[in-house]
């Protein structure tokens, strides 16, 4: 008979929002967990119950990554990441990217653009038990025109190939693409309502899709079960996927109250980009980046105004989802906790507010709302042990030694609970 195991003495974060709670003991048996109690309950003397006695150190829930890049190899601009390296380079790191994740607290992403739709091979191989990984939610290829409106340019579809990012110049092609990539696995599909003073092809208060072409790629998804996220820097074009009934709004940096109280009436997930921007305007020169060439991006607006309604999101109980287009130079695979401090630092957010946007809504967004994501009786026992508490001092999470053990459905996938088991003679 599988025996169950007892985290005891732990601190427990909850994941809800609120201060963690000390003296827990958690229950786990098989991949749920069976309860969280007071230490002083605990079953320390059931013949078929392994304990681990981790004297105080805390037990959150495993970490979602809500915006990420997994197959970009840190690169420093769109031109390498489609053909910097090739696609079989690519596979590696992406599957390097994955099965690191682990080891750093998140047991589950929501992929935000797939190269060659890498995301959805990810899935198959870790399902399959094939790869050591997280929870994916793949999502499509970016779905992307060439430019504006107004400055569309056929010859541009020309040169990158179809496999790599799907390029549409009809409303049915458009349709065909999104309808494509759902078939092919993709359970979210990225579209582009702004441009991105990054971009070649449109800056950020520049529409990319038209109205209309956002309402077709948006009903499309949905009507083949799938959801929609709408990269959106600019007004109008987060206006535009207000209307367009997206799922997900990435980075809205130019919002203003009217959009954000839309975004809250119809409940649009929000991924906010603070940490990327930051990390460019502060660190682009020592990737290349002329001192020239980032004067010309309007980024530090973007930051004033994102610090100005990150505060008012968390009042209209926005769901926020943190992560920020992990997977370029500036913003390298492995610092996505850099993140989280930044929203405590820079922005004032509460720890504990924070750590929500990680756990709780993280799950939700990657469609495991009422199985993960929190640390309470008949959730997943996706968990992560660390030596101090996050909801206290969050810096904890990017320490090198901070996250001591990471459980996937009750199994150790990174550290040990070994070296905290009871004795047998000591808990009877």
């Amino acid at each position: 008979m599988p025996r169950k195991t007892l985290l005891h003495r732990a601190t427990v974060q909850e994941g809800l929002g609120k201060a963690s709670v000390p003296r827990r003991s958690v229950l786990i048996d098989g991949d749920r967990i069976e309860a969280v109690l007071p230490e002083d309950l605990a079953p320390l003397h059931s013949p078929d119950v392994d304990v681990v006695d981790l004297d105080g150190r805390t037990v959150m829930p495993g970490m979602t990554l809500g915006h990420t890049h997994i197959a970009y190899l840190n690169v420093l601009d769109g031109r390498e990441m489609l053909f910097k390296y090739s696609v079989p380079e690519v596979t590696l790191g992406a599957a390097e990217n994955a099965t690191r994740l682990l080891s750093l607290g998140y047991t589950a992403f929501v992929g935000a653009g797939s190269v060659a739709g890498i995301d959805m091979a990810l899935r198959r191989a870790v399902d399959s038990g094939r790869l050591r990984g997280p929870r994916i939610t793949p999502c499509s290829r970016d779905l992307m025109v060439s430019g504006p409106p107004e400055r569309r340019n056929p010859e541009v579809k020309k040169r990158i190939p179809t496999d790599l990012m799907r390029l549409a110049d009809t409303p049915e092609e458009m349709a065909e693409y999104v309808a494509t990539e759902i078939a092919q696995g993709a359970e979210i599909v990225k579209v582009f309502s702004s441009g991105d003073d990054t971009f070649p092809n449109g800056r950020s208060h520049e529409l990319l899709f038209t109205a209309e072409e956002l309402k077709i790629a948006s009903r499309t998804a949905h009507e083949h079960g799938a959801r929609i996220r709408a990269h959106s820097r600019g007004l109008d074009g987060i206006r535009n996927a207000i209307a367009a009934d997206v799922d997900v709004i990435d980075h809205a940096t130019y919002a203003d109250d009217a959009a954000l109280e839309a975004i809250a009436e119809r409940g649009i997930f929000v991924v906010p980009s603070l940490f990327q921007p930051h990390k460019l305007l502060t660190t682009g020169t020592r990737h290349g980046k002329t001192t020239d060439y980032l004067e010309t991006l309007e980024f530090q607006a973007e930051i004033d105004n994102t610090l100005r309604i990150l505060p008012l999101m968390v009042e209209m109980g926005i769901p926020v989802v943190a992560g920020d287009d992990f997977g370029f130079a500036w913003t390298p695979h492995g610092t996505y906790a850099e993140e989280l401090e930044l929203y405590v630092t820079m922005a004032g957010i509460p720890a504990a507010t924070v750590l929500t946007w990680a756990t709780a809504n993280g799950a939700r967004l990657a469609g495991r709302g009422d199985d993960a994501g929190t640390v309470e009786a008949g959730r997943l026992a996706d968990l992560v042990v660390t030596g101090d508490d996050p909801a206290e001092d969050i810096t904890v999470l990017s320490r090198p030694s901070g996250i001591e053990t990471v459980l996937l459905g009750g199994d150790a996938v990174a550290g040990s609970l070994d070296a905290y088991r009871a004795p047998a003679e000591a808990v009877r």
